[in-house]
């Protein structure tokens, strides 16, 4: 008897909540579609982040960091194999493991801040290419079926400034 009260509860909760998802969805409707001042814009990230020389020197870094840290590890397996006591062995591996993990920890704090960077400053670039074209809204190119103009090449051509 109580599971079907609160199955009746739950259905009207839920009917409820999807009236208001509708409600807003049709709100939000009206307002880019009676609201005729609204001009959108549609921006390719991608091809953006592929034409950004910042992302294109942040790859180069990252690679010319993990050869270097390949080296390192290379050389401290010589250095190990050089070593003729299996205690001294274990003992260097562990040290040399350790700092592999401080290494890493380092590259890869370093690589996130960048790519914060990175992304602040394409976000900004964005924003400033659709407020000077007179857009009002922006959105990302692929969550957009149809409609908006497309701002992409104007996003790159500064960039390249």
């Amino acid at each position: 008897m109580k599971s079907d009260v609160n199955s009746g509860s739950n259905t009207k909760l839920f009917v409820a909540g999807v009236a208001i998802v509708a409600i807003l969805a049709w709100a939000g409707c009206c307002f880019f579609c009676c609201n005729k001042s609204q001009k959108v814009a549609v921006v390719d990230v991608q091809q953006i982040v592929a034409n950004a020389q910042p992302v294109v020197q942040l790859r180069q870094e990252m690679q010319d960091k993990v050869t270097s840290l390949q080296q390192w590890i290379d050389s401290s397996n010589a250095t190990i194999n050089q070593e003729e006591s299996q205690e001294k062995k274990d003992a260097l591996a562990q040290q040399y493991q350790a700092e592999l993990l401080q290494r890493q920890q380092v590259i890869q704090q370093d690589y996130a801040l960048k790519l914060q960077q990175i992304d602040s400053a394409l976000t900004k670039l964005i924003e400033e290419v659709a407020k000077k074209e007179g857009f009002s809204v922006t959105f990302v190119k692929g969550s957009v079926a149809a409609g908006g103009t497309d701002i992409t090449d104007k996003v790159i051509a500064k960039l390249q400034k």
